[in-house]
C-alpha cells in the first residue's frame, strides 16, 4: 500500500472542474459530454504556498488552470531579484505553449498561497486527438487563438517599451 500524500488525482469527480474548464478559451467550444471526458483526463494537484510549479528553462510538459489560490509568473534571469510578469487568480491559466510539444519554459510559475491547479499535459492532448479526434479538433483552434492573442499582446508591450527607449 502506498503511503503519503496523493499528488495528482486523475479522474476525480469535481462538479466545479467542468464549469471552470468551460471558461478557458482553449476548451470553450467543447460540449457538456466532451467537458466531462476532459474532466476525467486532467490532473488535480494541491500546491503549498510559495511552491514552484515549474522553472524557466526546464522542459515544458503542459498547462495549468488555477482552481483555487494564486500563482505568480516571474523571470529569474540569473538575478537575485526576479521580475514579476503576472499575478494569476482562480480561473486564469498558464503554460499552454507546452501543449505544442517539446520546448523550454519561458518563465517560472510559483504559488503565492495554497493553490489547487488543474494540469492538462501534452500527452493528454495527444490522447484526446487519438481517441476523440472531434474533441481534439475543437481544442486546437482554441489553443492557436490563445497563443496568437498572447503573442500580439507581448508584441504590443514590446512596441511600447521600444517607443519609450528607442535604440
Amino acid at each position: 500500500m502506498v503511503s503519503g500524500p496523493i499528488i495528482f488525482r486523475i479522474g476525480r469527480a469535481n462538479p466545479g472542474v467542468s464549469e471552470l474548464l468551460r471558461k478557458v478559451p482553449i476548451f470553450r467550444d467543447l460540449n457538456d459530454r466532451e467537458l466531462k471526458t476532459l474532466e476525467t483526463i486532467v490532473h488535480l494537484r494541491t500546491y503549498k504556498a510559495e511552491e514552484t510549479v515549474f522553472v524557466e528553462s526546464e522542459p515544458g510538459v503542459g498547462m495549468y488552470v488555477i482552481n483555487s489560490g494564486g500563482v505568480d509568473i516571474l523571470l529569474n534571469h540569473d538575478s537575485d531579484e526576479p521580475l514579476y510578469l503576472a499575478q494569476l487568480e482562480p480561473g486564469d491559466f498558464f503554460g499552454e505553449m507546452a501543449l505544442l510539444g517539446e520546448g523550454l519554459r519561458s518563465a517560472t510559475a510559483r504559488t503565492r498561497k495554497k493553490s489547487e491547479l488543474i494540469g492538462f499535459f501534452h500527452p493528454d492532448l495527444v490522447e484526446i486527438m487519438n481517441l476523440h479526434p472531434i474533441m481534439g479538433a475543437k481544442i486546437t483552434p482554441g489553443l492557436s487563438k490563445t497563443l496568437a492573442e498572447r503573442l500580439r499582446f507581448t508584441n504590443s508591450q514590446l512596441r511600447d517599451i521600444w517607443a519609450i527607449n528607442p535604440r
